[in-house]
């Protein structure tokens, strides 16, 4: 996934360093944690979803993607953007076969099951945005408070981040006023449906949603075709690799 870790905006970059926060002393609960760990549970046994993550400020769709599992194999149509360079990166996995495209590409290319750049997701072995501990890890060790309340049913958890604790780490050097906050679905399900963070960092404010939406397991990813490229392809993912 050389391609794609150049195209994955700051809030991943930082969810995804901040894991290594839990080495580290600090706040060992809060306000709301108990609905937080669920939500992380009860992700991770999803068998589909539709995830976008959105540029707030700016309005892109950052990423998106749509996965289910077949098996134990995980199968999705991934697109990620950037905003600032207008470069996007497509990704296909249908559990034997792995296509790209990245911008400038003149067509896709493809990697077969085997192959050096050929690589699985499985339940094990699981894609972040698939893994509730990694998509909503709420890097407990550096929070400095919490709220929770209701909004027309829909229940939720804000949390404050100490400066010095998350500067403390190299990719996060300068970052001021990380903030993180969940709503769960309307009722007893206990599912996250929106993660947004925000912060500042050299004079400039991020902010970024993620939306999990539904996804009916039994209904084929679909290729969505990148609109830059000449010759159009298109169908279903429906292998899986036993």
């Amino acid at each position: 996934m050389k391609v794609l870790k150049k195209l994955i905006p700051v809030y991943i970059i930082m969810v995804c360093c901040a894991l290594m926060l839990s080495g580290c002393a600090g706040v060992t609960d809060y306000e709301g944690r108990e609905l937080v760990e669920r939500a992380k549970k009860l992700h991770t046994e999803l068998e589909a979803a539709h995830i976008t993550v959105t540029d707030s400020i700016g309005g892109t769709v950052v990423q998106e993607i749509d996965y289910r599992f077949a098996g134990d194999v995980m199968q999705y149509m991934y697109i990620g953007r950037d905003p600032e360079t207008g470069e996007e990166f497509y990704e296909v996995k249908n559990g034997t076969e792995l296509d790209t495209w990245h911008t400038g590409d003149e067509k896709w290319s493809f990697a077969a099951k085997g192959s050096e750049d050929f690589y699985n997701y499985s339940r094990a072995n699981r894609h972040y945005f698939a893994d509730g501990a990694w998509l909503l890890d709420e890097h407990i060790s550096a929070i400095s408070s919490s709220e929770r309340g209701n909004f027309n049913g829909n229940e939720w958890v804000k949390l404050t981040y100490d400066d010095a604790k998350i500067s403390a780490y190299e990719t996060m050097t300068g970052v001021k006023g990380f903030e993180q906050a969940y709503t769960f679905e309307e009722g007893d399900t206990g599912y996250c449906c929106a993660l947004t963070v925000k912060y500042n960092k050299d004079g400039r404010e991020y902010a970024y949603a993620t939306y999990i939406g539904y996804r009916d397991p039994g209904k084929p990813i679909e290729r969505a075709e990148p609109p830059a490229l000449s010759e159009k392809v298109s169908g279903e993912i429906t292998e899986a690799a036993q």
